[in-house]
């Protein structure tokens, strides 16, 4: 039986049905803290939403995503929203990273995949990025009419044969978001095997989690963990 990855169900918003947590699967949450993106919540209201979460399933990783702010703003707005981990999605400079570090938080640092024609160089960067982070997530490229600081959440799957040349030489812990939904995950694990999948538009109806949705992915993923390891 192979592993399967961590789950992490991102964009929740008050009111969603939290049912989805009485799967194991489900080992992270997310709340977007970032006003441009149409899934923002407030840091009170993210903490609701922790607070929910964790009744249900105590061992749950609560992650806010952020883009910009001060590392001591955003390391005040995570302590409000009660999460465990801060998922920096805007480019923040090296020293937010260390601040929240500091401050007791694990940090995630999102980066779009675009190795372009130097795949050394962008391994580099990579490198770079995880010698003050706990994960990296590598993410689509936002389309062009996104909105500024919106860098994630768009749906949209980047090159994934790209990803299977690329990973063998990723030596941190990495995680794969961007238009993963439970009808592609499965070709995405048989081509790599990251640590963890972040998924918010792909289980969602109507702009909202579905529950139903979000069923049919984990269903996907144990399949495939309980498909022939010779599967490629």
């Amino acid at each position: 039986m192979k592993r399967v990855p961590h789950l992490k169900i991102c964009g929740l918003r008050p009111g969603d049905d939290l049912s989805f947590l009485r799967h194991s699967v489900v080992s992270h949450i997310g709340v977007v803290m970032v006003p441009a993106s149409r899934r923002n919540v407030s840091p009170d209201e993210a903490g609701q939403l922790v607070r929910a979460a964790k009744r249900i399933r105590p061992d749950v990783i609560a992650v806010a995503v952020v883009s910009g702010g001060l590392g001591e703003d955003v390391a005040e707005a995570a302590r409000r929203a009660g999460v465990d981990v801060v998922q920096l999605h805007g480019g923040e400079p090296r020293d937010v990273a260390v601040r929240l570090r500091e401050a007791g938080f694990r940090v995630w640092r999102a980066v779009a995949f675009d190795p372009g024609d130097d795949a050394t160089s962008f391994l580099d960067v990579l490198r770079s990025h995880a010698s003050s982070a706990d994960a990296i997530l590598l993410d689509a490229k936002p389309p062009a009419n996104a909105e500024p600081g919106v860098t994630g959440g768009h749906g949209r799957a980047f090159d994934w044969n790209g990803l299977v040349e690329v990973a063998p030489a990723l030596s941190f812990d990495w995680w794969v978001a961007g238009g993963i939904t439970p009808e592609n995950v499965r070709e995405l694990l048989n081509r790599v095997q990251p640590v963890g999948i972040d998924v918010s538009s792909g289980v969602e109806v109507g702009g909202r989690k579905d529950v139903r949705r979000i069923e049919q992915l984990i269903q996907a993923m144990e399949a495939w963990g309980h498909e022939s390891l010779s599967v490629s």
